[in-house]
């Protein structure tokens, strides 16, 4: 990762400390579980296409530049990506449902609670792109700080699901909203930090759920 994309992702490492090793565990936990594995990529196939469906919303009344349906195009690609794997490992098609996801409902609660108080927060006077952005860089920084500690739980494991070109991608969107943000004089360097801090909070009540509905399985392999 570049060195102008670093500090925003070192706000949610220095926050996120406490929660590396139970997250890791818990991601090693649905690795060595076959079923609950597939249900936790379709959890991911879930949020990706929560998140390309937001940007499709949130920018219908303005101009689709090539950027935002790149982005748009990658983010449902990667929602294709975590499909395909999980109805491989389940060797069967699966829904977005209870049965087939994991506490979906807290997947799209954390999305909507994120995107309205981002949303709130900049009020009604900004450049229709900056809340989308806004948003966008703050989940981006979360699947970031996932996806390499579950591309690390992967590896260690001999999974031949590889996170490398997911989380080259989402670096470079990242990398992008940051450029454009700054290009809008929107002052990332001081929205950023509080904008992460409200993530942090939700990203933490949404674990909690995933972690609860784990905690309900059975627990030998």
């Amino acid at each position: 990762m570049s060195s102008r994309t670093a500090w925003p992702l070192s706000e949610t490492e220095a926050s996120s400390v406490d929660l590396v090793e139970p997250v890791s565990r818990r991601l090693a936990w649905w690795i060595d579980r076959p079923a609950e594995h597939a249900r936790f990529l379709n959890t991911l196939a879930l949020m990706e296409h929560i998140g390309s469906r937001k940007i499709m919303v949130s920018q219908s009344r303005g101009t689709l530049g090539q950027d935002i349906l790149k982005h748009l195009a990658e983010e449902t690609r990667h929602s294709y990506f975590f499909k395909r794997a999980a109805e491989k490992l389940a060797r069967r098609p699966l829904d977005f449902d209870d049965r087939d996801a994991i506490r979906p409902a807290s997947a799209r609660m954390y999305f909507g609670r994120l995107d309205a108080s981002i949303e709130d927060a900049l009020g009604p006077d900004v450049h229709p792109e900056v809340p989308y952005l806004y948003v966008s860089l703050t989940i981006e920084l979360r699947a970031i700080w996932t996806y390499r500690l579950y591309h690390d739980a992967l590896c260690e494991r001999g999974s031949p699901v590889s996170l490398k070109s997911i989380l080259a991608e989402e670096e470079l969107h990242l990398a992008q909203m940051l450029d454009r943000l700054q290009a809008l004089d929107a002052d990332p360097e001081a929205s950023v930090p509080p904008f992460a801090r409200l993530e942090d909070g939700l990203f933490r009540a949404f674990w909690r759920a995933l972690d609860g509905a784990c905690e309900a399985q059975p627990q030998a392999a």
